[in-house]
């Protein structure tokens, strides 16, 4: 077995490599590196978990508006029915004492009952042909005459007023 020869580029007596100052620079670049990309990954990485976190928020607080904003509204459509429902029933029940008081003013307005009322109650009786006069509308006299007679009181007071005014 040939001797083992002993190279700068390995530690003696094993199997790892000396680290030289150039590789040494290298490796330490190369963390440097990867860790500034880790960084970087990593504030990425946060950033968009943060962007999906206030998406999400956003899509549920949208949600729950909607919600709230549907149960306003039908709560006023509701109560906008229930006025119209009890609208509804105040008509019909006008109607009925409407056409109730109709029925009753029809009954109260029959000739005969008026008749009997006015001989029974009132002592009233039918007119002869002597008591009726008829008269003449065909020439409609429109204008009133007013007596023109004064009195000397009239005359003093008109005068009187006629200072004052």
């Amino acid at each position: 077995m040939p001797a083992r020869k002993v190279s700068n580029s390995y530690y003696d007596g094993s199997a790892a490599r000396k680290i030289l100052p150039q590789e040494e620079k290298k490796t330490q670049r190369k963390r440097k590196v990867n860790s500034a990309a880790k960084r970087k990954n990593a504030l990425k990485r946060q950033q968009e978990q943060k962007r999906k976190n206030a998406q999400m928020v956003a899509f549920i607080l949208s949600g729950f508006i909607m919600a709230i904003t549907i149960t306003i509204r039908f709560s006023l459509i509701n109560e906008k029915n229930l006025q119209v429902q009890k609208l509804v029933g105040d008509l019909q029940t006008i109607s009925s004492q409407v056409a109730t008081s109709q029925i009753e003013v029809d009954q109260n307005t029959d000739l005969n009952t008026i008749e009997a009322y006015a001989k029974q109650q009132l002592g009233m009786q039918k007119a002869d042909s002597s008591q009726t006069v008829y008269i003449d509308t065909s020439e409609s006299i429109n204008k009133v005459q007013v007596n023109q007679e004064t009195t000397f009181w009239d005359k003093i007071i008109s005068y009187i007023k006629g200072i004052f005014l």
